[in-house]
Protein backbone atom coordinates (compact mmCIF):
# COMPACT_ATOMS: atom_id res chain seq x y z
CA UNK A 1 0.00 0.00 0.00
CA UNK A 2 1.10 3.71 -0.54
CA UNK A 3 2.51 5.21 2.37
CA UNK A 4 1.36 8.80 3.95
CA UNK A 5 3.05 10.34 0.56
CA UNK A 6 1.29 8.17 -1.95
CA UNK A 7 4.78 6.04 -2.66
CA UNK A 8 5.52 2.80 -2.99
CA UNK A 9 8.42 0.29 -3.55
CA UNK A 10 7.89 -2.45 -5.46
CA UNK A 11 9.44 -5.72 -6.23
CA UNK A 12 9.25 -7.07 -10.05
CA UNK A 13 10.79 -11.01 -10.88
CA UNK A 14 12.32 -11.86 -13.90
CA UNK A 15 13.47 -14.92 -14.80
CA UNK A 16 16.38 -14.28 -17.73
CA UNK A 17 20.09 -13.41 -16.50
CA UNK A 18 21.44 -10.29 -15.74
CA UNK A 19 22.90 -8.46 -18.93
CA UNK A 20 19.99 -10.16 -21.15
CA UNK A 21 17.07 -8.16 -23.37
CA UNK A 22 14.62 -9.18 -20.63
CA UNK A 23 16.74 -7.60 -17.67
CA UNK A 24 17.47 -4.38 -19.81
CA UNK A 25 13.72 -4.09 -20.84
CA UNK A 26 12.60 -4.71 -16.83
CA UNK A 27 15.44 -2.30 -15.75
CA UNK A 28 14.36 0.38 -18.33
CA UNK A 29 10.36 0.32 -17.77
CA UNK A 30 11.08 0.68 -14.40
CA UNK A 31 13.15 3.51 -14.83
CA UNK A 32 10.44 5.02 -16.89
CA UNK A 33 7.79 4.34 -13.87
CA UNK A 34 10.11 5.67 -10.96
CA UNK A 35 10.29 9.14 -13.27
CA UNK A 36 7.00 9.57 -15.02
CA UNK A 37 5.82 9.62 -11.45
CA UNK A 38 8.04 11.59 -9.89
CA UNK A 39 9.65 8.94 -7.69
CA UNK A 40 6.07 7.68 -6.51
CA UNK A 41 6.39 4.30 -7.53
CA UNK A 42 9.82 2.60 -6.98
CA UNK A 43 10.29 -0.84 -8.29
CA UNK A 44 13.22 -2.99 -7.81
CA UNK A 45 13.77 -5.61 -10.06
CA UNK A 46 15.29 -8.92 -9.01
CA UNK A 47 16.82 -11.13 -12.25
CA UNK A 48 17.20 -14.99 -12.91
CA UNK A 49 14.82 -15.90 -10.62
CA UNK A 50 15.70 -14.62 -8.08
CA UNK A 51 12.88 -14.35 -6.11
CA UNK A 52 12.04 -17.82 -6.59
CA UNK A 53 10.47 -20.07 -9.17
CA UNK A 54 7.75 -18.58 -11.45
CA UNK A 55 5.55 -20.40 -10.46
CA UNK A 56 6.18 -19.70 -7.10
CA UNK A 57 6.14 -16.58 -7.94
CA UNK A 58 3.37 -15.78 -9.61
CA UNK A 59 1.09 -17.09 -6.58
CA UNK A 60 3.01 -14.77 -4.50
CA UNK A 61 2.13 -11.71 -6.44
CA UNK A 62 -1.27 -13.15 -6.47
CA UNK A 63 -1.23 -13.66 -2.81
CA UNK A 64 0.60 -9.60 -3.06
CA UNK A 65 3.71 -10.81 -1.33
CA UNK A 66 5.55 -9.38 -4.44
CA UNK A 67 4.00 -7.14 -6.95
CA UNK A 68 5.24 -7.73 -9.89
CA UNK A 69 6.72 -10.65 -12.24
CA UNK A 70 7.87 -10.69 -15.97
CA UNK A 71 7.80 -14.30 -16.79
CA UNK A 72 6.35 -17.22 -18.36
CA UNK A 73 2.39 -17.69 -17.60
CA UNK A 74 2.54 -20.49 -14.36
CA UNK A 75 -0.19 -22.89 -14.84
CA UNK A 76 -0.38 -24.59 -11.58
CA UNK A 77 -3.81 -22.67 -11.02
CA UNK A 78 -5.08 -22.42 -13.82
CA UNK A 79 -3.76 -25.51 -17.03
CA UNK A 80 -5.81 -23.62 -19.43
CA UNK A 81 -2.80 -20.88 -19.38
CA UNK A 82 -0.99 -23.34 -20.89
CA UNK A 83 -2.84 -22.61 -24.47
CA UNK A 84 -0.16 -19.80 -24.79
CA UNK A 85 2.47 -22.32 -25.91
CA UNK A 86 0.66 -24.25 -28.31
CA UNK A 87 2.06 -25.20 -31.47
CA UNK A 88 1.38 -23.45 -34.00
CA UNK A 89 -0.93 -20.83 -32.41
CA UNK A 90 0.90 -17.99 -34.38
CA UNK A 91 2.51 -18.51 -37.59
CA UNK A 92 4.44 -15.53 -37.97
CA UNK A 93 4.87 -12.03 -36.21
CA UNK A 94 1.81 -10.71 -37.89
CA UNK A 95 -0.32 -13.12 -36.73
CA UNK A 96 1.47 -12.97 -33.16
CA UNK A 97 0.50 -9.02 -33.02
CA UNK A 98 -2.91 -9.62 -33.59
CA UNK A 99 -3.50 -12.28 -30.72
CA UNK A 100 -1.70 -11.54 -28.84
CA UNK A 101 -1.36 -7.24 -28.47
CA UNK A 102 -2.66 -5.66 -25.15
CA UNK A 103 -5.49 -3.63 -26.77
CA UNK A 104 -7.71 -5.90 -28.12
CA UNK A 105 -6.02 -9.28 -28.64
CA UNK A 106 -8.12 -12.69 -28.57
CA UNK A 107 -5.46 -14.56 -26.42
CA UNK A 108 -4.64 -11.00 -24.33
CA UNK A 109 -8.53 -10.56 -23.35
CA UNK A 110 -8.14 -14.24 -22.40
CA UNK A 111 -5.09 -14.59 -20.20
CA UNK A 112 -5.92 -11.08 -18.40
CA UNK A 113 -9.58 -12.43 -17.54
CA UNK A 114 -8.40 -15.57 -16.27
CA UNK A 115 -5.18 -14.24 -14.53
CA UNK A 116 -7.73 -11.72 -12.71
CA UNK A 117 -9.09 -14.87 -10.90
CA UNK A 118 -5.84 -14.88 -9.27
CA UNK A 119 -5.78 -11.60 -8.20
CA UNK A 120 -3.36 -10.38 -10.90
CA UNK A 121 -3.42 -7.87 -13.68
CA UNK A 122 -1.60 -8.82 -16.92
CA UNK A 123 0.00 -5.42 -18.05
CA UNK A 124 1.89 -6.57 -21.09
CA UNK A 125 3.19 -9.44 -23.68
CA UNK A 126 6.51 -9.41 -23.71
CA UNK A 127 7.61 -11.44 -26.70
CA UNK A 128 10.90 -13.68 -26.93
CA UNK A 129 10.72 -16.07 -29.97
CA UNK A 130 9.20 -18.35 -32.03
CA UNK A 131 10.63 -21.82 -31.48
CA UNK A 132 12.70 -24.03 -33.81
CA UNK A 133 13.80 -27.92 -34.07
CA UNK A 134 17.70 -28.45 -33.55
CA UNK A 135 18.70 -31.04 -35.29
CA UNK A 136 22.15 -33.35 -34.68
CA UNK A 137 21.55 -35.32 -37.71
CA UNK A 138 20.17 -33.33 -41.26
CA UNK A 139 16.27 -34.62 -41.26
CA UNK A 140 15.07 -35.94 -43.69
CA UNK A 141 12.76 -33.68 -46.79
CA UNK A 142 12.62 -31.19 -44.10
CA UNK A 143 10.75 -28.55 -46.01
CA UNK A 144 7.84 -31.34 -45.92
CA UNK A 145 5.96 -31.14 -43.17
CA UNK A 146 4.36 -34.97 -44.60
CA UNK A 147 7.87 -36.58 -44.65
CA UNK A 148 9.33 -39.08 -42.25
CA UNK A 149 11.49 -37.06 -40.87
CA UNK A 150 13.87 -39.88 -38.91
CA UNK A 151 15.05 -38.43 -36.10
CA UNK A 152 14.46 -38.95 -32.72
CA UNK A 153 13.82 -35.56 -30.68
CA UNK A 154 13.28 -34.69 -27.34
CA UNK A 155 10.16 -32.89 -26.67
CA UNK A 156 8.53 -31.55 -23.57
CA UNK A 157 6.40 -33.48 -20.99
CA UNK A 158 3.44 -32.04 -22.71
CA UNK A 159 0.88 -33.64 -24.78
CA UNK A 160 0.69 -30.78 -27.21
CA UNK A 161 4.44 -31.00 -27.90
CA UNK A 162 4.50 -35.03 -27.97
CA UNK A 163 1.84 -34.23 -30.63
CA UNK A 164 3.29 -32.02 -32.54
CA UNK A 165 6.41 -34.03 -33.04
CA UNK A 166 4.90 -37.05 -33.82
CA UNK A 167 2.82 -35.65 -36.89
CA UNK A 168 5.85 -33.72 -38.46
CA UNK A 169 7.24 -37.64 -39.11
CA UNK A 170 9.65 -37.20 -35.68
CA UNK A 171 10.04 -39.99 -33.01
CA UNK A 172 9.35 -38.01 -29.99
CA UNK A 173 11.02 -38.53 -26.20
CA UNK A 174 9.25 -36.75 -23.62
CA UNK A 175 12.55 -35.35 -21.63
CA UNK A 176 12.75 -32.02 -19.06
CA UNK A 177 14.88 -29.41 -20.33
CA UNK A 178 17.38 -29.69 -17.75
CA UNK A 179 18.39 -33.16 -19.33
CA UNK A 180 18.70 -31.88 -23.77
CA UNK A 181 21.96 -31.12 -23.86
CA UNK A 182 23.25 -35.39 -22.21
CA UNK A 183 20.52 -36.17 -24.29
CA UNK A 184 21.81 -35.02 -27.47
CA UNK A 185 25.84 -35.31 -26.49
CA UNK A 186 25.15 -38.98 -25.75
CA UNK A 187 22.52 -39.75 -28.60
CA UNK A 188 19.72 -40.92 -26.55
CA UNK A 189 18.16 -38.41 -29.08
CA UNK A 190 19.23 -36.49 -32.01
CA UNK A 191 17.16 -32.92 -31.78
CA UNK A 192 14.96 -30.99 -29.39
CA UNK A 193 11.97 -29.47 -30.13
CA UNK A 194 10.46 -26.93 -27.44
CA UNK A 195 13.54 -24.10 -27.26
CA UNK A 196 13.96 -21.27 -30.24
CA UNK A 197 17.54 -20.76 -31.77
CA UNK A 198 18.99 -17.96 -28.90
CA UNK A 199 18.86 -21.14 -26.35
CA UNK A 200 20.32 -23.87 -28.42
CA UNK A 201 23.27 -21.23 -29.61
CA UNK A 202 23.86 -20.77 -25.90
CA UNK A 203 24.06 -24.09 -25.00
CA UNK A 204 24.72 -26.93 -27.41
CA UNK A 205 25.51 -25.38 -30.79
CA UNK A 206 28.74 -27.36 -30.91
CA UNK A 207 26.20 -30.21 -31.14
CA UNK A 208 23.68 -29.23 -34.19
CA UNK A 209 23.97 -29.57 -37.70
CA UNK A 210 20.29 -28.48 -39.15
CA UNK A 211 18.12 -25.98 -37.25
CA UNK A 212 14.58 -26.07 -38.67
CA UNK A 213 13.01 -21.91 -38.07
CA UNK A 214 9.55 -23.67 -38.72
CA UNK A 215 7.99 -21.93 -35.55
CA UNK A 216 7.18 -24.12 -33.42
CA UNK A 217 5.65 -22.64 -31.13
CA UNK A 218 5.01 -18.39 -29.60
CA UNK A 219 7.14 -17.99 -26.90
CA UNK A 220 6.20 -14.84 -24.60
CA UNK A 221 6.82 -13.42 -21.11
CA UNK A 222 3.94 -11.49 -19.37
CA UNK A 223 4.22 -8.46 -17.05
CA UNK A 224 1.98 -9.04 -14.34
CA UNK A 225 1.03 -6.91 -10.93
CA UNK A 226 -1.14 -7.77 -8.18
CA UNK A 227 -4.22 -6.29 -8.87
CA UNK A 228 -4.90 -4.74 -5.05
CA UNK A 229 -1.86 -2.45 -5.27
CA UNK A 230 -1.92 -0.92 -8.64
CA UNK A 231 -5.59 -0.49 -7.85
CA UNK A 232 -4.28 1.30 -4.64
CA UNK A 233 -2.21 3.48 -6.76
CA UNK A 234 -3.58 7.22 -7.81
CA UNK A 235 -4.89 7.43 -10.85
CA UNK A 236 -2.37 9.55 -12.35
CA UNK A 237 0.41 6.76 -11.85
CA UNK A 238 -1.84 4.20 -12.60
CA UNK A 239 -1.98 5.77 -16.24
CA UNK A 240 1.48 6.01 -16.31
CA UNK A 241 2.38 2.54 -16.01
CA UNK A 242 -0.31 1.51 -18.72
CA UNK A 243 0.63 3.99 -20.81
CA UNK A 244 4.58 2.65 -19.88
CA UNK A 245 3.46 -0.57 -20.69
CA UNK A 246 1.97 -0.44 -23.81
CA UNK A 247 5.62 1.05 -25.27
CA UNK A 248 7.11 -1.82 -23.19
CA UNK A 249 4.89 -4.24 -25.46
CA UNK A 250 5.25 -2.93 -28.86
CA UNK A 251 9.14 -2.50 -28.35
CA UNK A 252 9.23 -6.33 -27.19
CA UNK A 253 7.71 -6.69 -30.48
CA UNK A 254 10.35 -5.12 -32.60
CA UNK A 255 13.28 -6.58 -30.47
CA UNK A 256 12.26 -10.02 -30.91
CA UNK A 257 11.87 -10.38 -34.16
CA UNK A 258 15.59 -8.68 -34.46
CA UNK A 259 16.86 -10.61 -32.24
CA UNK A 260 15.34 -13.75 -33.68
CA UNK A 261 17.55 -13.19 -36.85
CA UNK A 262 20.58 -12.41 -35.02
CA UNK A 263 20.55 -15.51 -33.47
CA UNK A 264 19.63 -17.65 -36.68
CA UNK A 265 23.01 -16.19 -38.26
CA UNK A 266 25.18 -16.71 -35.29
CA UNK A 267 24.44 -20.22 -34.84
CA UNK A 268 25.43 -20.78 -38.38
CA UNK A 269 28.35 -18.30 -38.65
CA UNK A 270 29.78 -19.43 -35.18
CA UNK A 271 28.79 -22.91 -35.17
CA UNK A 272 28.42 -24.06 -39.06
CA UNK A 273 24.71 -25.09 -38.10
CA UNK A 274 22.72 -24.75 -41.30
CA UNK A 275 19.29 -23.13 -40.83
CA UNK A 276 17.06 -24.46 -43.44
CA UNK A 277 15.18 -21.24 -45.09
CA UNK A 278 11.82 -21.51 -45.42
CA UNK A 279 9.26 -19.45 -47.84
CA UNK A 280 5.98 -18.35 -45.91
CA UNK A 281 4.46 -20.87 -47.99
CA UNK A 282 6.37 -23.38 -46.50
CA UNK A 283 5.93 -22.30 -42.78
CA UNK A 284 2.43 -21.98 -43.74
CA UNK A 285 2.10 -25.23 -45.16
CA UNK A 286 3.46 -26.77 -41.46
CA UNK A 287 1.07 -24.49 -39.15
CA UNK A 288 -1.92 -26.08 -41.39
CA UNK A 289 -1.38 -29.36 -40.66
CA UNK A 290 -0.42 -28.57 -37.06
CA UNK A 291 -4.47 -26.58 -36.62
CA UNK A 292 -5.87 -29.19 -38.31
CA UNK A 293 -4.41 -33.12 -36.93
CA UNK A 294 -2.60 -31.63 -33.50
CA UNK A 295 -5.19 -29.10 -32.17
CA UNK A 296 -8.54 -31.19 -32.57
CA UNK A 297 -6.58 -33.50 -29.51
CA UNK A 298 -6.06 -30.57 -27.09
CA UNK A 299 -9.80 -29.03 -27.41
CA UNK A 300 -10.25 -30.97 -24.38
CA UNK A 301 -7.70 -29.48 -22.29
CA UNK A 302 -8.17 -26.05 -23.66
CA UNK A 303 -12.10 -25.30 -24.22
CA UNK A 304 -13.99 -22.91 -26.07
CA UNK A 305 -10.12 -20.04 -26.55
CA UNK A 306 -9.14 -22.69 -29.43
CA UNK A 307 -12.43 -21.87 -31.10
CA UNK A 308 -12.27 -17.89 -30.85
CA UNK A 309 -8.72 -18.23 -31.91
CA UNK A 310 -9.46 -20.28 -34.96
CA UNK A 311 -12.33 -17.83 -36.11
CA UNK A 312 -9.77 -15.06 -35.72
CA UNK A 313 -7.64 -16.86 -37.78
CA UNK A 314 -9.97 -17.63 -40.34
Amino acid sequence: MPDENGEVTWKLNHIRPSGTRTDISAKQFSKDIFEGTDGRVDIDVYNNSQLGDYQLVQESVSLGEVEMQLATLGTNVDRTLQVAITPSLVSNYEEARELYNSEDGVLYKYFKEQLAEQNIKLLAVYPQYFGSIFLADEANDPKNPDSNKNIKVRVPAMKAFEEYGETLGFVVTPLASSEMFTAIQTGIVDGAIGGGTELYYNEFGELGQQILPVNTHFEAHYLTVNEEAFDALAEEDQNTILEFAEQFEEDAFIQAEEEQEKYNQLITEEHGVEVVEFTDEELQAYADKVREEVWPKLEDEYGDILDEIKKELE
